[in-house]
């Protein structure tokens, strides 16, 4: 299956037009993407970042929040790569 017009000739002279598009809709859904983050993770800021600042490692970090009985946006176990993903979201 094609996405989009499959008409020989549709974007003829309107390459442009397609392409400042989607520009558009990948910015829109970046911000879609980050506000989603930034809604669900709000409350382990602070938690990531003080075990950080203590001294924790990634790890450390991601056993503790899954002590805490903590998941992440997809329901799974933390592990230290998403513990690395919001540090660097909530600095």
């Amino acid at each position: 299956m094609k996405l989009g017009s499959a008409r020989p000739g549709h974007w003829e002279g309107k390459e442009d037009q397609r392409q400042a598009g989607l520009k558009k809709a990948r910015i829109k859904a970046a911000q879609a993407h980050q506000e989603a983050f930034d809604d669900e993770y709000a409350d382990l800021f602070p938690i990531v970042t003080e075990l950080r600042n203590a001294g924790a490692s990634l790890q450390a970090i991601a056993d503790e929040l899954n002590d805490q009985g903590h998941t992440t946006r997809s329901g799974k176990a933390w592990n230290r790569v998403q513990v690395s993903r919001v540090l660097d979201r909530a600095g």
